[in-house]
């Protein structure tokens, strides 16, 4: 298998959203009270358009065979001085907002691939860290990131109210 990671464009929407779908799915299975199913395109055109416009950002795909079997998106972020609360250190990092695999191309090395270019990308932008989100649930996402040297930040906790 030859996987190719390149910059996405606009033409790429329509795969992108069949990845965007898989993932979404299994949110709404995994996690009902964040999200719900949906038979509407997972993102727009318009959406999708300006992640690609942002130049605060990059959308990269993985290709396979000429199909789009995978995708991240990452953005860099500044948190500037905050003359209210001196202790909060200026910065600038990257996030990745989102990565996708299709599930018949997982476990292949294409999510390693992904991460990557985004990692490169954020160094060439003089950018030191990279963080994400990642649900608890999501265990083999979990496993991946650790793998690629993520630790946990910080810990974010809900408590139900019903």
């Amino acid at each position: 298998m030859h996987c190719r990671v390149r910059r996405s464009k606009s033409a790429d929407h329509p795969a992108a959203c069949r990845l965007y779908a898989e993932a979404d799915a299994l949110h709404a299975r995994e996690r009902p009270d964040r999200f719900r199913p949906t038979d509407r395109p997972a993102r727009s055109q318009r959406l999708f358009d300006a992640h690609l416009a942002d130049p605060d950002q990059a959308l990269f795909v993985a290709v396979v065979d000429g199909c789009v079997v995978g995708l991240v998106r990452v953005q860099a972020l500044e948190r500037l001085e905050v003359p209210d609360v001196p202790a909060l250190t200026p910065r600038r990092y990257a996030m990745v907002q989102e990565l996708v695999v299709a599930q018949t191309h997982q476990r292949r090395g294409i999510a390693t691939r992904l991460m990557t270019e985004a990692h490169r990308w954020a160094r060439d932008r003089g950018l030191t860290q990279v963080g994400l989100s990642v649900y608890d649930f999501n265990q083999p996402a979990l496993r991946l990131y650790q793998k690629l040297g993520y630790a946990p930040d910080s810990h974010r906790l809900f408590r139900s109210l019903d």
